[in-house]
């Protein structure tokens, strides 16, 4: 199969990547947990603001979304293969290239959602998408970004290089940097949760190593002279809030 396009790569994503990290049964149950414990708090009350999925994968944000009784969603994707699956699931999705969606738009809306989408941009591509999505958003509308961290010292390696679509990682401190520079304000930077399976004893004695683990990692931080990094889940959360 020759390669010659970057969008290419995305097209059966399903079959060559995704598919077997979100392939069980249960996944969708597992994500909606997940969300629900980390993104609702973020979330405006209002079950009938507009929320744009910007590479809505497989669709777990999407269900999510719909099962807290969110009205007004859409998720744009550029893989053939999630596209047609989220299809079959009868979410509201688009194909397309989500800087033609965004440079085409005429609607606005409030809350704009990018899980695990902006590690495979360049850098030129993410200053170009921050200030698209800032052309979109509603005064007071809100940008949520989900990246993998940098700063864990275990699963940083592993986030880099476990999908050869990649391109950076982030840090609390760059990510906010990317926000700042394309004009957002009021940012938010959050660990994530990940155990969120409380019928499973295992997810208690993990929260414990983990809390643990993040103690040393700060410590050793601290003694290397980077006093501003505080988060070293696996991933980081931002939200930011557009004047």
């Amino acid at each position: 199969m020759k390669i010659n396009d970057k969008k290419e790569l995305y097209k059966d994503y399903i079959s060559t990547h995704f598919g077997a990290i979100h392939g069980d049964k249960h996944d969708f149950k597992i994500q909606d947990r997940y969300y629900r414990k980390n993104y609702l708090k973020h979330l405006p009350p209002d079950k009938k603001i507009q929320i744009l999925d910007l590479g809505c994968g497989m669709g777990q944000f999407l269900f999510f979304l719909q099962n807290a009784g969110y009205k007004n969603v859409k998720g744009i994707d550029i893989s053939r293969e999630n596209i047609e699956f989220c299809k079959e699931k009868n979410f509201n999705v688009e194909p397309g290239d989500v800087f033609v969606f965004l440079e085409n738009t005429k609607d606005m809306y409030d809350v704009i959602v990018m899980n695990d989408i902006i590690e495979h941009l360049e850098k030129q591509e993410i200053l170009r998408i921050m200030n698209l999505i800032s052309g979109v958003l509603r005064p007071g509308g809100r940008l949520i970004v989900k990246a993998p961290n940098a700063a864990n010292p275990v699963m940083a390696s592993s986030s880099r290089y476990s999908d050869f679509t990649h391109e950076l990682l982030f840090t609390e401190e760059s990510l906010s940097q990317v926000l700042r520079i394309t004009g957002f304000k009021h940012i938010i930077l959050c660990p994530q949760d990940l155990y969120v399976m409380y019928y499973n004893p295992l997810n208690y004695i993990a929260k414990l190593c983990n809390f643990l683990l993040n103690a040393v990692f700060r410590l050793l931080f601290r003694f290397y002279g980077r006093k501003t990094t505080k988060i070293f889940t696996k991933n980081l959360i931002a939200v930011a809030i557009k004047e």
